[in-house]
C-alpha cells in the first residue's frame, strides 16, 4: 500500500532542484524522515518541467529494491512547477504503474482508481504529499 502522509516540518537547511527547495528532514507521525533525493519530472519530447519530487525515508538508501520493499514510513512530495490538470496527473499515474508494476497491475487497479479519485488540478507552486 502507498501511504499518503501529511507532515508538519520546518526546514533547518534545504536541498534545491530546478529552483525548488525542500527541507533536509520532515517529521511524520513523530518520526523524522531524511531527504533521500530529489528529481525533476520533465514530460514530452520537449522536456517540459512538471514537478520536482523529493523522497523522504527513515534512513538514506541507494538500494531501490530495499526502499520499495520496506514497510517503514516514507513520504513522497511533489512540488509542481507548472499548471497540470487532473486528467494529465491521472494519466501519468496510470502510465507509471503500468510501466513499473506489470505483474501486480491487476491487483492494484482498485487502489490506483482510489488514488486517482483524490487528484485535482494542480497549479504552479502547489505541493502534493
Amino acid at each position: 500500500m502507498i501511504p499518503l502522509l501529511v507532515a508538519a516540518s520546518c526546514p533547518v537547511t534545504a536541498a534545491e532542484c530546478a529552483g525548488v527547495a525542500m527541507p533536509d528532514a520532515v517529521t511524520v507521525n513523530g518520526q523524522v524522515l531524511s531527504l533521500n533525493g530529489m528529481g525533476l519530472r520533465a514530460a514530452t519530447i520537449l522536456k517540459v518541467k512538471v514537478y520536482v519530487a523529493g523522497l523522504y525515508l527513515p534512513g538514506k538508501s541507494a538500494d531501490a529494491s530495499a526502499i520499495i520493499g520496506s514497510t517503514r514510513p516514507w513520504q513522497l512530495v511533489l512540488n509542481f512547477v507548472r499548471n497540470v490538470d487532473t486528467a494529465d496527473i491521472n494519466k501519468a499515474w496510470r502510465e507509471g504503474f503500468e510501466k513499473n508494476a506489470r505483474d501486480q497491475l491487476a491487483a492494484l487497479r482498485d487502489r490506483i482508481a482510489r488514488l486517482e479519485s483524490f487528484m485535482q488540478d494542480s497549479r504552479e507552486g502547489n505541493t502534493l504529499t
